[in-house]
């Protein structure tokens, strides 16, 4: 108990700085996720498609879907630079790479939720004079998100997973520090059974969030 309570105290300060740009990067990049996944569903969607480039969309969105994400952060980080001639920190490269990633898969669910839509939701939108800015933003997206929440809050549950991969461009969030500690102190017992008590309290967290949501959602219909 005591070499344990030793190797805690000396792994805390790595751990707390990893655990920081976990949350950081993971916070950062759903921001982005969203933000870009709904307006990319949005445009995909078959009432709202437009001439070439919702066909755009679609290719860019089968591109990032069809390459694992480890794939993508090293092209971000070690060719992009090479090709553009901007070179961006470690820690930016996961963050636009985490986001653009899940904002692929973000926008397949918010497209799917759009199509479930009663297409007599539109026209009556278009009827009461509602533009379609309007339509897609009082009346389309809450009756789109009640439906794919679950698959959004799985989509964040999973964007948390994956930014453990990002310790591999040497950006020292929490997997990367655990591994560090372990290299240091030869306990990898201890230390990787601690990283994945962390992880589930923050799925549980997620979970609770998601949850307390759905019940308001509930409440208000």
């Amino acid at each position: 108990m005591q070499q344990l309570l030793i190797l805690l105290k000396n792994s805390l300060p790595l751990l707390v700085q990893g655990f920081w740009a976990t949350i950081l990067l993971w916070v950062g990049a759903t921001i982005i996720s969203f933000i870009l996944g709904v307006v990319l569903g949005v445009l995909r969607s078959n009432a709202v498609r437009i001439p070439y480039i919702s066909t755009l969309l679609d290719g860019m969105t089968f591109i990032f879907r069809g390459i694992p994400f480890y794939v993508q952060l090293l092209i971000a980080y070690f060719v992009v630079p090479h090709v553009v001639g901007i070179h961006a920190s470690a820690f930016v490269t996961a963050l636009v790479s985490l986001g653009l990633c899940s904002a692929s898969y973000v926008s397949q669910i918010v497209r799917g939720g759009i199509n479930a839509i009663s297409v007599g939701q539109w026209e009556a939108a278009y009827v009461l004079g509602c533009s379609p800015f309007e339509t897609v933003r009082y009346i389309i997206v809450p009756q789109m998100v009640k439906i794919v929440l679950p698959a959004l809050v799985a989509e964040c549950d999973q964007l948390l997973k994956s930014s453990s991969i990002v310790s591999a461009i040497g950006v020292l969030e929490l997997t990367g520090a655990a591994r560090n500690i372990v290299s240091q102190e030869m306990n990898p017992l201890t230390m990787y059974t601690l990283l994945a008590l962390i992880y589930l309290c923050i799925s549980a967290v997620l979970a609770l969030f998601a949850v307390l949501i759905e019940k308001k959602m509930k409440y208000e219909r």
